[in-house]
């Protein structure tokens, strides 16, 4: 097995930094459980990058069990650049180059 390694851009730090405190101001625990199931999420990403099949950008997604968001993803060699932890329903897109 490949071992793959995971690089977080910078836009994805901020929107797990930006969805941590939302859920913060709401429960401490809900915002513990957001991170622990991003990071768990990205881990399994890095075991089997190839798994899901990429878009028409070449790009991957992954979808979270218990909170509404995709991390979006790329794979080259054996690099995993997590580029986006997206809302379902906030600024689709948003994370994608024009």
């Amino acid at each position: 097995m490949t071992a793959y390694s995971v690089v977080l851009a910078p836009q994805a730090e901020d929107d797990v930094r930006e969805a941590y405190f939302w859920y913060r101001e709401r429960s401490a625990s809900a915002a513990e459980s957001f991170r622990t199931e991003v990071f768990a999420a990205i881990d399994a990403i890095a075991r089997a990058p190839l798994v899901r099949l990429p878009d028409e950008s070449g790009n991957r997604k992954r979808m979270l069990k218990r909170y509404p968001y995709f991390i979006f993803y790329d794979v080259l060699d054996e690099v995993v650049t997590v580029l986006a932890v997206a809302h379902h329903r906030r600024r689709p897109g948003y994370w994608q180059p024009e």
